[in-house]
């Protein structure tokens, strides 16, 4: 399994990125809000570069803050994503970004799942 850790520039979100089979999985740890934003941002632009078409899971298990500026970078994510013919889909998410998500009806739009595992199996059953 390949696997890389990059720290973000804010030590307040941590971020780890492997590939599961042709699914790239993007692990967020801390906080993410204004001043780690970009760093996600990177590391999503980057795993959309990692696989053709690119299937990305973005697991939110270990986030322990979101801001809309957050929610922004992942919604920002999608057209890229879709442009490229893939499919993005979120992961283990909970406390204040499962309310934002719910309460906007982003969560749809999302594709939230309650593990990595289901939000894999997800991305590789759909047609591309």
């Amino acid at each position: 399994m390949d696997q890389e850790r990059a720290e973000s520039s804010a030590p307040s979100l941590s971020l780890s990125v492997h590939l599961r089979g042709d699914v790239v999985v993007v692990a967020m740890s801390g906080q993410l809000d204004m001043m780690s934003a970009a760093s996600l941002r990177a590391c999503l632009a980057d795993a959309i570069r990692r696989s053709s078409p690119p299937r990305v899971v973005v697991d939110a298990e270990e986030l322990t803050f979101c801001d809309s500026t957050g929610v922004s970078v992942l919604m920002g994510a999608l057209p890229a994503i879709g442009a490229a013919g893939g499919r993005m889909a979120l992961s283990g998410v909970r406390g204040r970004l499962g309310r934002i998500l719910r309460i906007t009806g982003l969560a749809a739009e999302l594709a939230v799942h309650p593990t990595v595992d289901d939000a894999a199996a997800y991305l590789t059953r759909l047609p591309l």
